[in-house]
């Protein structure tokens, strides 16, 4: 960190000389003319920012820009964003009074669907503005990105982790699966805040994936049928989210500013990604005091947030506190989610020209999140998901006035939190046979009593320090100006936490040998996290942005190459973005980038996996007079040769304008391959027979009569995923039709997924199995290959009277289309393992063969996914505005109580829709 500061004050010290130059000048006011103070500038193109004084004047440095064009954008907390291109000439440019105009139902123009904006930092950048958020009814970032197109809209919930997936078709895009291609898209897309990523790479919340893979790692998974729980959302719940995505419900809405979604192609300077990024902006600065209450069916959220003018030269602060208490279900309260964030920013600038400016930032944040004992189980079983999350960071500019360097910037954030997640339920059993060994090889266990409670607790303590050093410059071809962004960003983590805590005398049914028989099963250990290495992340990028006249014509180009070293593993990355304006109404856009996300600690160090087989169980009800003997086999997965995933993407885009109307059109294929998964392997192990002879008063004698074949599957970590999505995306906005005083947004997309394993995948072990041998009990099939497809559609209309401050919203969502294709001989047994523990591989299967033909699935079981028919849903929300300070809103997710159903090829009922969700709000400025 020091050598960082000592590289930025040297380029101060050197460009300490040239204070003189050309300026972009002003003065913001509001519409009543009167100076708005600490309103934020920034220029895109060479990443400067600014703050307007006390009069609202500003000054910001540009030479050596002549007859170039930049682009402003004038920010300030309750006001509209402005964005202004400004041509540059002769010895700087004053704009006089720029005027910004305070939020509210009262505009002319309001925000009402996300837009594309390819003048920004991709061609497939989706802007949500202030404008959207304050009329969006949202319990968490999650559903303000119900905005992006083909992205099924759901009623604000917090009743699951929620992730988000970009361009693919693995889930339903409500994010509520584990399964593993969702989690690799979740885990691939940047969320970055306020110019930090916030990582999910340190989280390692979750039980031993070498026992059942990653599906089944979940730290608790409650099943269908929980005693007093309602619903099928309820089964196999987690409060966890290791393996995948940042968890949006720790990012509260209420203080956001803007949000850049990009699914496509991200600039150069984001690294750690693999499908895309959400880059986030919260508000900072002097503000009014913003309350908003929200009210549900199942959840209240309130929020504040003010910010203070310190003094004329001690800058501003703002702060913000958000709660939110979520239930699953109103009539019984067993399931609970609550959240509490506080956020504190103070800004100020420094010098007689005020060029540096800097932000700290400080966070905390609390997740109680967790499923109470019922009464009506006779287990008792109590679970508890438990974390906060604190992090403070510090962004420096210092606005530069050279005929190269513009701008440098500084960003640090440190973040430390706490999750703990911990079960414990009532077994009753005759007695329990444990072992603490740890090494491969037969061991003497123990006895003891069977009645008691089994605890397990995951205990994580993930720690994240980032350090961002960026400069911006510019320089000249012949006419041309090239904007060029450079830097160097490195990643620290690493898990401090005691790890998963099991105490071996109290064993989880599930880890539990069978003190009835000699069938083997997996076993836990104490696991510490602190025994597992730091992850070191390096990054370098290189990116310039030029526009050239092309058959005059303007041809904008933003290309730029990274360098990453990430586990230890080397990697380049070439982005392009541009887009030729064939004129003011129509562009087409081209866009091509690798990408490469680092695998997360969770996935590198997952820890040993052990398997116990009991040998001799001689118990006569005195533990001194009996013997235990088990074999224990250790596994240690060799994780730490997994590489980076990686996505290639190409990317053709057009955007036109027809009468008003206005059309955005993307067609993209994105090739993702090394995903990062677990694979299962069966392995066979000669362990000895022994016969127990009782001896009175004594331990028996053993004796070994021969020996016998066992057999259990473990699972590793490796690049075994890849995938190829291609699909269209769509947004067509009309203008106003006045008399109606309505504007209609239709957006929607397709999209199809290809993808496979590289591994041949192992079946269900058949339980209910007769006393045969070599009858089959576990089916060897071909790898995983499969096509999905999903589309989805929705048209919005919104009805804005400025004069009454009112705003009404309806939107009717239609699933199009959900359906996936599995080949038959997906369900074609290749082998099978017999009960004996024989490998054996067909090459001819026969269904009717009574020895394995109960192996082949049927293909209407493959197809079970497919949705036979559209799915329409609608919604309504209305909001007024009372003097401009007052806002009440109500809204309705599936407003008409629409709820179809569909029999499946299992003969069962799918039901597609929920009951209505009431939601009301107030929002008071003050």
């Amino acid at each position: 960190m020091k050598r960082l500061y000592l590289v930025v004050l040297l380029f101060i010290a050197i460009s300490a000389q040239a204070q003189q130059g050309m300026f972009i000048e002003g003065r913001v006011v509001d519409q009543q003319k009167k100076p708005i103070p600490s309103t934020n500038i920034k220029i895109i193109e060479t990443n400067q920012y600014g703050i307007t004084a006390s009069d609202g004047l500003f000054k910001l440095p540009v030479k050596n820009l002549s007859n170039s064009t930049l682009t402003l954008e004038f920010t300030f907390i309750s006001y509209q964003k402005l964005t202004k291109k400004v041509l540059i000439f002769g010895d700087g440019v004053n704009l006089g009074n720029v005027v910004l105009k305070e939020l509210n139902l009262s505009l002319e123009t309001i925000a009402i669907n996300a837009k594309r904006n390819y003048e920004g930092q991709s061609n497939s950048s989706l802007i949500i503005s202030r404008d959207i958020i304050e009329q969006t009814p949202a319990l968490s970032l999650s559903d303000l990105l119900n905005q992006i197109p083909n992205r099924k809209i759901v009623s604000p919930s917090l009743q699951s982790v929620q992730n988000i997936n970009l361009r693919s078709t693995f889930a339903t895009t409500t994010a509520n699966t584990r399964g593993t291609y969702d989690l690799n898209n979740s885990f691939g897309i940047a969320i970055i805040l306020d110019g930090n990523a916030i990582s999910n790479n340190m989280n390692m919340q979750s039980f031993n994936p070498g026992i059942t893979g990653i599906g089944g790692s979940n730290s608790y998974q409650i099943s269908t049928g929980t005693y007093g729980l309602s619903g099928a959302t309820n089964s196999g719940y987690s409060g966890d989210f290791a393996f995948g995505g940042t968890d949006l419900r720790q990012i509260p809405a209420d203080n956001i500013e803007n949000i850049e979604v990009i699914a496509g192609v991200a600039p150069a300077k984001y690294g750690d990604l693999s499908d895309g990024a959400v880059i986030v902006d919260r508000q900072a600065g002097k503000a009014p005091a913003y309350l908003r209450m929200q009210i549900r069916n199942d959840a209240t959220s309130y929020g504040y947030s003010q910010g203070f003018k310190l003094s004329p030269k001690g800058g501003a602060m703002n702060v913000g506190v958000n709660y939110v208490n979520s239930l699953a279900d109103n009539r019984d309260k067993l399931k609970a989610y609550k959240r509490i964030n506080t956020s504190l920013m103070y800004t100020n600038t420094f010098g007689a020209e005020k060029r540096i400016k800097n932000t700290f930032s400080a966070d905390y944040g609390r997740n109680l999140d967790g499923l109470r004992s019922d009464p009506d189980d006779i287990t008792q079983t109590i679970v508890r998901f438990d974390s906060w999350n604190a992090a403070i960071s510090n962004r420096t500019s210092y606005a530069l006035n050279t005929n190269f360097l513009k701008n440098i910037s500084l960003n640090l954030r440190y973040s430390e939190g706490h999750q703990e997640s911990y079960r414990e339920t009532n077994r009753n059993e005759p007695y329990v046979i444990i072992s603490e060994a740890t090494t491969s090889g037969i061991h003497e266990g123990t006895y003891a009593p069977g009645i008691y409670t089994a605890a397990s607790l995951i205990d994580g303590r993930p720690v994240n320090a980032t350090a961002r050093l960026d400069f911006n410059a510019d320089f000249k071809t012949g006419d041309v100006t090239h904007f060029l962004g450079f830097g160097v960003n490195y990643d620290y983590g690493k898990n401090k936490g005691l790890g998963q805590v099991f105490d071996p005398n109290r064993p989880r049914a599930f880890t539990a040998v069978s003190s009835t028989s000699l069938q083997s099963n997996r076993s836990e250990r104490y696991y510490d996290f602190n025994l597992v290495n730091a992850q070191q992340n390096l990054g370098l990028y290189l990116e310039d942005q030029f526009k050239v006249n092309l058959f005059e014509k303007n041809l904008n180009v933003r290309a730029g190459i990274r360098y990453d070293m990430q586990n230890s593993l080397p990697s380049f990355s070439p982005r392009l973005n541009m887009n030729y304006e064939i004129n003011k109404d129509f562009r087409i856009g081209f866009a091509y980038g690798l990408s490469y996300k680092s695998p997360s600690l969770s996935q590198l160090y997952p820890g040993p996996t052990y398997f116990e087989v009991p040998l001799v169980n001689a118990f006569n009800g005195n533990a001194a007079e009996s013997t235990y003997l088990v074999y224990v086999e250790r596994y240690d997965p060799e994780s730490a040769n997994i590489k980076p995933s990686y996505g290639q993407t190409f990317e053709l885009s057009t955007s036109t304008k027809i009468k008003d109307f206005n059309l955005s059109l993307s067609l993209f294929h994105k090739n993702s391959k090394d995903g990062i998964s677990t694979i299962s392997n069966r392995k066979f192990l000669t362990v000895p027979n022994y016969v127990a002879t009782a001896i009175p008063g004594q331990k028996p004698l053993i004796t070994q009569t021969g020996t016998r074949e066992v057999n259990f599957v473990y699972h590793n970590f490796s690049n075994d995923l890849k995938s190829d999505n291609q699909g269209i995306e769509l947004i067509l906005s009309s203008p106003q039709i006045k008399p109606m005083a309505t504007t209609f947004n239709i957006s929607g997309g397709f999209f199809r997924t290809y993808y496979q394993n590289n591994q041949p995948r192992l079946g269900t072990e058949i339980e209910d199995r007769p006393n045969d041998p070599e009858y089959a009990i576990l089916g060897i099939y071909e790898a995983t290959k499969r096509i999905s497809y999903l589309s989805n559609a929705r048209i919005s209309s919104a009805t804005h009277i400025p004069k009454i401050g009112l705003m009404i919203n309806f939107t009717a969502d239609f699933s199009l289309l959900q359906k996936t294709n599995i080949e038959a001989s997906q369900g074609i047994p290749l082998g099978y393992f017999s009960q004996n523990g024989n490998e054996v591989m067909l090459t001819n299967p026969d269904p009717n063969n009574p020895k394995y033909g109960h192996l082949f699935i049927p293909s209407n079981e493959l197809n079970d996914q497919d949705i036979p028919r559209i799915i329409p849903n609608f919604h309504l929300s209305v909001a007024k505005d009372i003097k401009k300070r007052f806002r009440f809103s109500f809204n309705v997710f599936n407003v008409f109580n629409y709820q179809p159903y569909y029999i499946n090829a299992s003969n069962n009922y799918v039901f597609t829709g929920t009951a209505p969700n009431f939601g009301a709000e107030i929002s008071i400025k003050l």
